[in-house]
Parts: C-alpha cells; sequence; structure tokens
C-alpha cells in the first residue's frame, strides 16, 4: 500500500473512531449559536509532506490548484469554514498576525492557505466574500475540495472535526507551518497565541528557499 492510500485509510480511521480528548471551554450559547467543541489535535509525522495528496482544490479565484503547486516558499495553512463565527475568525487572525509579524522580503515569500471543512456552502463565491470581508490580499488563498480529500489532509495536518446535526464543526483550533518541500515544520495549537517564534522560523525558511 502506498504512503497515500496508508494516510486515506488513517484518515477514515482517525474520523470514525471516538475522540477521547476534547476541550470543551469554548462550548457556549449564544442567542441560537452554539460555539464549536474544541478537538485536541492529533499527533502527525513531521516527514510527510502535503503534497503528495494528489487532489485538485478549487479557489475561492474562480480557479483550480493541487496543493503541489504551493511548493517552493514556506506556507501557513489553517482549516475552517465561512460561517463559523467564534474561533475560525480568530484562527484567521491568528494567521494574519503571524504573516504581518515578518519583514516585506520575507512575507513576498509566504503564502497563506485557509481550506473550508464545509463542501455545501463554502462555494468559491463565498469564500471570495470572506476574503473581501476580512481584507486579504492575493498572498491568500482559500480552498475547498471533496469530503474525502478535505478528510485526508485534516489527517496529515493533525486536524480533527465533526460535523454537528445543525451543520456546524467541531474542530481543533491549529494553524502549521510548512516548509518549501510542504512538510510541516510547526504547528501553533489554539487561539490567540504569540507568534514571535513561528515568526523567525518562517523568516529562517524563506532564507532556505532562496539559498
Amino acid at each position: 500500500m502506498n504512503r497515500l492510500l496508508q494516510v486515506t485509510a488513517l484518515a477514515s480511521l482517525v474520523f470514525s473512531a471516538p475522540l477521547m480528548a476534547q476541550d470543551h471551554s469554548h462550548h457556549t450559547q449564544h442567542g441560537d449559536h452554539t460555539d464549536h467543541t474544541t478537538m485536541n489535535a492529533a499527533e502527525v509525522s513531521h516527514s510527510q509532506s502535503i503534497y503528495q495528496i494528489d487532489a485538485l482544490w478549487n479557489t475561492h479565484q474562480q480557479s483550480s490548484l493541487k496543493l503541489s503547486e504551493l511548493a517552493g516558499t514556506p506556507v501557513i495553512i489553517s482549516m475552517i469554514y465561512g460561517s463559523c463565527t467564534t474561533a475560525c475568525p480568530v484562527l484567521v487572525h491568528d494567521a494574519k498576525r503571524l504573516y504581518n509579524s515578518l519583514d516585506e522580503a520575507t512575507q513576498k515569500q509566504v503564502k497563506l492557505v485557509m481550506v473550508s471543512f464545509d463542501t455545501a456552502r463554502d462555494t468559491p463565491e463565498a469564500l471570495a466574500d470572506y476574503a473581501k470581508q476580512y481584507n486579504l490580499n492575493n498572498n491568500w488563498l482559500f480552498l475547498n475540495g471533496s469530503e474525502q480529500d478535505i478528510r485526508t489532509l485534516a489527517t496529515v495536518l493533525g486536524v480533527r472535526y465533526r460535523q454537528r446535526p445543525d451543520g456546524d464543526f467541531d474542530h481543533s483550533n491549529l494553524v502549521s507551518i510548512l516548509d518549501k518541500h510542504g512538510v510541516i515544520a510547526e504547528r501553533i495549537e489554539g487561539l490567540s497565541q504569540p507568534m514571535e517564534k513561528p515568526a523567525q522560523l518562517v523568516t529562517q525558511l524563506a532564507k532556505m528557499t532562496v539559498q
């Protein structure tokens, strides 16, 4: 069995099995909306590239993309969904804080990628509206794909998620930093974490890409 098939099989096991370790600190009521339950991130391999996932993704720019097209520069990546009003906007803001902590030369080499869990609602048009709402520049890419491809990517990144009966999602709060080969160099788990050390790492990775 090749590595991609192993990842896909693992994804099915991870997301069908009960998730024992969960943080319920964000599970509060706001009118008719219930905050998501934060799921602890799963362990991952730090030698496995996400670029081995040979899938075609839809972008908010009305185009198609393979993850391998991101190779060659550091990538800041997270998984969210557009209708989330609690943790996901903070994850986007955290990625933006990390990006804004970089000097201008490094920023030009870095890509920011947000992948949606929500195949039904997060159409390219909806994701384009999301990027516009948060005033995000062309360094950002919002992606959506098939349920299987989303599950496989989440497994490689160590993001746990599940859809609730109301259509929203419980999920891990995780921002990952990838090197130029698409291998995880660092993961930032939790919301509103300090970005000084992650910014130093991204800067180092960016310098390595031009050597």
